[in-house]
């Protein structure tokens, strides 16, 4: 029974590894047909549930693969600065008017590190994926492989991924990761090109210790040339 129960491990490590080379692999022919693509991203910036600033911006990867992103729609930003500025002249005082810059900074400092938290984890490198999959555990339910592990883009982040089993495509990300030492909740929900990759449609970050929510929106995917 004991040798049963051994073997038994070793064929699953073994299936196992084997699924984590498919993944890696599937995610790296993935990447390389996104590169062939432009799309539109909509950022959306919330603070406590109030909306602050929505950005519109036109990507693409250049030759080094690295993703270039050009504005696009200024008119809304341009607006809500202007709001912010006139709110910000009624509150008088030159004291408060420079916690009030600071404050600013601070605040644009954590949305510049939170956005990049959240694009890391939208363009985790196939081999990374790999190397979490030699840790993690899977589990199928419905159709669906859930692989749930730690260690994808920091040592101690956890994260659950569904994939779809017939092309290992992935479905859904869920990461609890911490940012300036404190938590931060991350959705990817993916969306597929007809007849091309898969991406991430949907975006998702909250970080509750500053009531911050961030959303980005991944969509109208046109290739290159065409």
């Amino acid at each position: 029974m004991k040798r049963f129960v051994i073997l038994f491990v070793l064929v699953a490590v073994v299936l196992f590894a084997q699924d984590a080379s498919q993944f890696a692999q599937a995610q790296k022919d993935n990447a390389a047909k996104l590169k062939e693509y432009t799309w539109k991203s909509r950022t959306e910036l919330k603070l406590k549930g109030e909306s602050k600033k929505i950005t519109l911006e036109q990507v693409r990867y250049d030759m080094d693969g690295q993703l270039q992103k050009t504005p696009i729609g200024g008119a809304p930003e341009a607006q809500q600065q202007q709001q912010q500025q006139s709110s910000g002249g009624r509150s008088g005082g030159r004291l408060k008017q420079k916690i009030i810059e600071q404050k600013k900074e601070e605040f644009a400092d954590t949305m510049k590190g939170l956005v990049q938290l959240a694009s890391s984890y939208a363009s985790v490198k196939p081999e990374k994926w790999q190397q979490f999959m030699q840790t993690a555990t899977k589990s199928q339910e419905n159709g669906v492989v859930k692989i749930s592990g730690k260690g994808v883009q920091l040592p101690d982040d956890s994260v659950a991924i569904c994939v779809n089993p017939q092309n290992w495509m992935l479905q859904r990300v869920e990461i609890q990761t911490i940012y300036d030492k404190n938590p931060v909740s991350i959705k990817l929900e993916y969306k597929s090109i007809q007849d091309g990759p898969t991406y991430p449609g949907r975006t998702s970050l909250s970080y509750p210790a500053k009531q911050i929510e961030l959303t980005v929106d991944n969509y109208d995917h046109q290739k290159l040339g065409s």
